[in-house]
């Protein structure tokens, strides 16, 4: 079993950057998410189009795995990559972008049901 040493140019840092390689390098110094304004509890899932993962970056590739099956947040999914939540917010606009991934808006306070509604509701149904 390996040893690990502080000293940051052995050839075991070398190979396994880990967290010494800054988040933007995973976005080619990119911060802006594109054409999408995403927001953390933006939900996104696979559009259903087939790729060759060969041809994704291991980020990208990862992202479209996650969402396989499965709708997640745009903060989950950089939890799941270990990201911040902008960069994992350019990955993701760029899978929107070229048709990857479909994405929901978060809901807004103004298209919550209103509690008036829900409790004039809940008494028809009882008297039913």
């Amino acid at each position: 079993m390996s040893h690990r040493t502080d000293d940051p140019w052995s050839q075991e840092y070398q190979d396994d950057p880990g967290p010494l390689v800054r988040p933007f390098a995973v976005t080619r110094g990119r911060t802006a998410s594109g054409s999408q304004d995403l927001d953390i509890l933006t939900l996104v899932s696979t559009a259903g189009v087939r790729t060759d993962g060969d041809t994704l970056d291991r980020e990208y590739r990862e992202i479209l795995r996650l969402c396989a099956g499965a709708t997640l947040s745009v903060a989950e999914i950089a939890a799941h990559l270990h990201l911040f939540v902008a960069a994992a917010k350019v990955l993701v606009a760029d899978l929107i972008d070229a048709g990857y991934l479909i994405f929901r808006a978060p809901p807004t306070p103004e298209s919550a049901v209103d509690p008036v509604l829900l409790r004039a509701v809940l008494e028809g149904i009882k008297r039913l």
